[in-house]
C-alpha cells in the first residue's frame, strides 16, 4: 500500500498562504485546459536508458525509490537531503490542486534522492491559468525555470519566442531517445526541432461511461467502432433512468470545451493545416457546433447550461457519459466515483479520430542550471518515474514499456479496457493544428461562442463574432 508523504520539515506556497506538504515551493494557486474558454465547468520491453553524467545507477535507485514509497517512505523522508543544503539547485516549475502535486513530490523526492548534490525548489500554482501568468512573468524578467511544464495549447508560442531551450544539442549529446514518449510529437516540436518532452494527460480523449448505470438499463459497453448515432442512442436510453428518476444521458460541457475531434469526424476543422487561416464558418464546423447543441435542445439528453460544472457530476451519478482526457481516471480514482469504463471518441459522418494534445516539459531558454535541468528533465519521462506517478494516481504513463502490457490494458478495476487512452490503439488520433497563435485564438473563440453554449445567442449570431476575433488574433501571430 502506498502511503502518503510524511509532511515533516517540507514546506511550499500557494499564493500567499504557506502550507506543510513538501519542498521549497517560491510562488503558487488543476490539471486541464484545452486552450477553449466555454463555461466552466497510465512494448514488450523498452530499450534502456542512456546513462549521461549523472545518471549512473539513477534507474536502480529510482526503483529503489518506488519501493520505499510503497513499503512506507513516509517514515523515512527525514533522511531525504533538504532543499538549500547545497549550492546546486534546479527550479521547477508545475501547477496543479494540492492532492496532484503532493503526488508528484515524490518523483522530485526520488531525484533529490539519487541526485545527492542537487536540491529542488518549485515555482507552482493551484490552477493553470495563475500558472501561465506566473510563467509569463519569470520568462519576462529573465529568470526562467530551469524545467517548466507548459500546457500543451500555449507550447508553440513558447517556443517561437525563444522562451524555451532547443534541445537537439542535448539530444544528440547523450543519444537520448524518444521510444518512451507517446507520439506523435507536434506538441513538443517546432520548425523540426525538439524544445519539450510530453508529460501529463498524454492519453488519447475518450468517453467515460458509468457501468453500473449501463448495466442497470442493459446496455452493453459501447463497441470500439461506435456512432454519433450509437452516442445518441445511448444517451437517449439513459436520460432520466437515475435511481432518482432523474438522470443525463451525457452533458456537452466538455464537448464544448475541446471540440475539435467533434470537427475532424465531418471533416471540419477550426484551422487550416498551417495554423494560419481560421475556418469556423465552414458547413462542418457548423454541423459539429449543432450536433452537439441538439443533444440538449433538441433531444433533451443533456442538462441545460449551468446544471452541471465538471467530471466531478458524472462520479456523483447525475451525468451517465462523459466527454473527457483519458487522465481524469486519475481524478474519478481520487474521488471515489463508481465503476467505470472508457470507450474511444464516437465515428462521424466522415471519420473517427481522437483527441491529442499533452502538456509538456521545456528547459527555460534563459535557465541558470540548463545541464541539471536536463538531467531532471530525463527523470521525469522515463518509464520508471512514468511508473511511480501512475501509482500514485498522478497521470497515466506513456511509455509503451507500460501501456503495451495486459495487466495495463485490461485491468480487472476500472476502467477495464483501457486501449482506447493509448493514442493510435484503437484509432488515429492528432493534435489540434499548431502555430504560435492558436492557444491565444481558441481562448478569444471560446469567449466568442459563450452566449451559444449559455443559449443566448444562435450559432449563426455567433459565428462572425468568433471568425473576426480568430482572424484578428492570428494577424497578430502571438
Amino acid at each position: 500500500m502506498i502511503r502518503e508523504p510524511s509532511t515533516a520539515g517540507l514546506s511550499f506556497s500557494t499564493g500567499d498562504q504557506a502550507l506543510v506538504t513538501g519542498y521549497s515551493v517560491l510562488q503558487s494557486n488543476g490539471e486541464g485546459g484545452d486552450g477553449f474558454a466555454v463555461p466552466t465547468t497510465l512494448s514488450p520491453v523498452h530499450p534502456p536508458v542512456q546513462m549521461t553524467r549523472r545518471s549512473v545507477g539513477v534507474r536502480a535507485s529510482l526503483l529503489a525509490g518506488v519501493g520505499l514509497a510503497a513499503c512506507g517512505a513516509g517514515d523515512d523522508l527525514p533522511g531525504v537531503p533538504r532543499i538549500g543544503t547545497s549550492p546546486g539547485k534546479v527550479i521547477y516549475a508545475t501547477w496543479g490542486e494540492v492532492g496532484p502535486r503532493e503526488s508528484e513530490h515524490w518523483s522530485l523526492l526520488n531525484f533529490e534522492k539519487n541526485y545527492t548534490d542537487l536540491r529542488i525548489d518549485i515555482i507552482t500554482a493551484l490552477d493553470q491559468a495563475s500558472y501561465v501568468n506566473r510563467l509569463e512573468a519569470l520568462i519576462s524578467s529573465g529568470t526562467d525555470p530551469d524545467v517548466m511544464r507548459v500546457p500543451g495549447h500555449i507550447a508553440h508560442n513558447i517556443y517561437a519566442r525563444g522562451a524555451a531551450l532547443r534541445l537537439d544539442g542535448l539530444v544528440k549529446r547523450d543519444g537520448f531517445r524518444p521510444d518512451h514518449l507517446a507520439p506523435p510529437y507536434d506538441v513538443g516540436t517546432f520548425k523540426r526541432n525538439w524544445y519539450g518532452f510530453p508529460r501529463s494527460r498524454t492519453a488519447s480523449w475518450v468517453v467515460f461511461h458509468n457501468r453500473a448505470w449501463f448495466g442497470r438499463i442493459g446496455i452493453a459497453d459501447p463497441l470500439p467502432t461506435w456512432t454519433w448515432d450509437d452516442f445518441l442512442g445511448v444517451a437517449r436510453r439513459l436520460t432520466g433512468t437515475a435511481p432518482d428518476g432523474g438522470g443525463w444521458g451525457t452533458a456537452i460541457e466538455p464537448m464544448a470545451s475541446f471540440p475539435l475531434p467533434w470537427f475532424w469526424g465531418v471533416g471540419g476543422d477550426d484551422i487550416d493545416r498551417d495554423g494560419a487561416k481560421p475556418q469556423l464558418d465552414t458547413p462542418m464546423v457548423r454541423e459539429a457546433l449543432g450536433w452537439i447543441m441538439s443533444l440538449r435542445e433538441t433531444h433533451r439528453v443533456a442538462p441545460p447550461a449551468g446544471v452541471v460544472r465538471d467530471i466531478g457530476d458524472f462520479a456523483a451519478g447525475r451525468v451517465a457519459m462523459w466527454f473527457g482526457n483519458a487522465d481524469d481516471e486519475m481524478t474519478l480514482r481520487r474521488i471515489g466515483a463508481p465503476d467505470f469504463g472508457i470507450s474511444p471518441q464516437p465515428k462521424g459522418r466522415v471519420a473517427q479520430i481522437g483527441g491529442y494534445q499533452p502538456d509538456v516539459i521545456a528547459i527555460g531558454a534563459r535557465a541558470a542550471n540548463p545541464d541539471d535541468g536536463w538531467e531532471l528533465l530525463q527523470f521525469l519521462v522515463d518509464p520508471d518515474t512514468q511508473r511511480l506517478e501512475f501509482e500514485q494516481g498522478l497521470w497515466l504513463p506513456q511509455s509503451k514499456s507500460i501501456t503495451d502490457a495486459a495487466a495495463y490494458r485490461t485491468p480487472v478495476a476500472a476502467p477495464h479496457d483501457r486501449r482506447a487512452a493509448i493514442p493510435g490503439v484503437l484509432l488515429r488520433v492528432r493534435t489540434p493544428n499548431l502555430s504560435p497563435a492558436t492557444g491565444a485564438m481558441r481562448r478569444a473563440v471560446g469567449e466568442a461562442f459563450m452566449p451559444f453554449w449559455d443559449g443566448r445567442a444562435s450559432l449563426e449570431s455567433v459565428i462572425p463574432q468568433a471568425m473576426a476575433v480568430a482572424t484578428q488574433v492570428m494577424a497578430k501571430g502571438e
